[in-house]
């Protein structure tokens, strides 16, 4: 007797971990967003993190449309090469950290906690702590580069404030959109991996 299983069509190749050609496809284009989001909110309005309410809405969305282990590493690691070869920042060779921490808070995040990122409390406590993270990457590398404590940290608890604030309405909103997105049958149908 044969341990054979029937499967229902041809099998989808893996590339990395389980993610298929169609959801790196996605993370890549939802990374370009992000960087694209960040270009064009560099609206000089004085209130930091002010720029993540899309890009944090997008890597909710993101993630929440390829529910899979490591896409939320993934997305931060391609968003962080793109935004250090396009010169963002102001943490010179360390851009990519900034952008790689949020990607890993997003996915501890997703695993942790549990539920679906279309829950609006979910989605707002991963928004908030997603910025956040990224904000302790930026402090993270101004100690690295030797930037002086008085200068690093001065304004910190403000910058930290606003950074929740808009982190947890990026989230909101990525909440939002991922509502909207799962009622098309064929993006459900990818973020339950079929």
């Amino acid at each position: 007797m044969s341990a054979e299983v029937a499967q229902s069509g041809p099998a989808k190749p893996v590339y990395i971990w389980s993610l298929t050609l169609r959801d790196l496809i996605l993370i890549a284009l939802v990374a370009a967003l992000c960087i694209l989001a960040k270009m064009v909110l560099r609206i000089p309005i004085h209130v930091p993190g002010h720029s993540g309410v899309l890009w944090v809405a997008l890597f909710v969305i993101c993630r929440g449309l390829v529910d899979k282990r490591g896409a939320g590493i993934l997305l931060g690691g391609v968003a962080g090469v793109l935004a250090q070869f396009m010169g963002f920042g102001d943490v010179g060779p360390l851009e990519w950290t900034k952008w790689l921490a949020a990607g890993i808070v997003l996915e501890v995040l997703t695993l942790v906690i549990p539920g679906d990122l279309r829950s609006f409390p979910k989605a707002i406590i991963v928004g908030a702590a997603l910025h956040l993270g990224k904000l302790a990457a930026l402090t993270l590398a101004g100690v690295i580069l030797q930037v002086p404590f008085a200068l690093l940290f001065l304004g910190l608890g403000y910058s930290a404030t606003t950074h929740v604030a808009f982190g947890a309405l990026g989230g909101f909103l990525g909440a939002l959109g991922l509502r909207e997105l799962r009622k098309i049958p064929a993006l459900d149908a990818q973020a339950r991996g079929r």
